[in-house]
């Protein structure tokens, strides 16, 4: 076979010019072409590699800190903030990279690993809680449930395709009522509000909602 520049067609004929613009023919190779598709398993392997720098990197920092503090000899266990600090690091940042998860699990995740955090930050300084239950906790749950809503206004999300993931938000408001009624929160206005907010939210969420929407969520939660 052989190909003609100046038409830019190829003629399957022994012919040495073009029948068209009789053009001299050059020869062409219609050997299949070498695919050129990106090295996936070098990317992988790189990745591999990084992954495994910042997770040695990680357990350095750690055991660095933790046996910094043991052989200053002070009760105080201050290492233990850094480490639970890289815990949340290794769970929080894959999630939020991560494009299989949907925005409305991704909020919540972060709200549950949010705190945790503070919550065992809060015990290791030697609070027992009270600083995040009686302020961190309310307004964190507050923030998660405004950021959906914010998210789903702003980004046009129909609110169905994360239905599920808004009312276990709402009903996060919730908790710190909760803590209250036991006993473990010393400021109640916090938690009031949280409530609140998410007595509203729910509220809201069932009055302006569609009837497919209102039928998906039935259909999440298995009524």
């Amino acid at each position: 076979m052989r190909y003609c520049e100046a038409c830019k067609v190829k003629v399957d004929n022994p012919l040495e010019h073009c029948p068209l613009c009789f053009h001299v023919l050059s020869p062409y190779d219609d050997a299949p072409e070498e695919e050129s598709y990106p090295d996936y398993q070098g990317a992988v392997r790189r990745y591999n590699l990084i992954l495994r720098i910042l997770l040695m990197v990680s357990l350095t920092a750690g055991a660095t800190c933790l046996t910094i503090n043991l052989l200053t000899g002070r009760t105080f266990l201050w290492s233990l903030i850094v480490i639970v600090n890289i815990l949340y690091m290794w769970l929080a940042v894959p999630i939020a990279l991560r494009r299989r998860y949907s925005v409305g699990f991704k909020v919540m995740a972060q709200a549950f690993l949010l705190a945790a955090l503070v919550v065992a930050v809060d015990w290791i300084i030697g609070h027992n809680g009270t600083w995040a239950y009686d302020y961190v906790l309310p307004f964190l749950f507050v923030t998660a449930i405004l950021t959906i809503t914010v998210i789903s206004i702003v980004k046009r999300v129909k609110l169905r395709e994360f239905i599920l993931y808004f009312f276990l938000i709402a009903l996060l408001g919730f908790v710190p009522l909760l803590l209250l009624a036991v006993g473990l929160v010393r400021v109640s206005w916090p938690s009031l509000v949280s409530a609140l907010y998410a007595g509203l939210s729910l509220v809201s969420l069932f009055v302006f909602a569609d009837k497919a929407t209102k039928m998906e969520l039935k259909k999440r939660l298995h009524f």
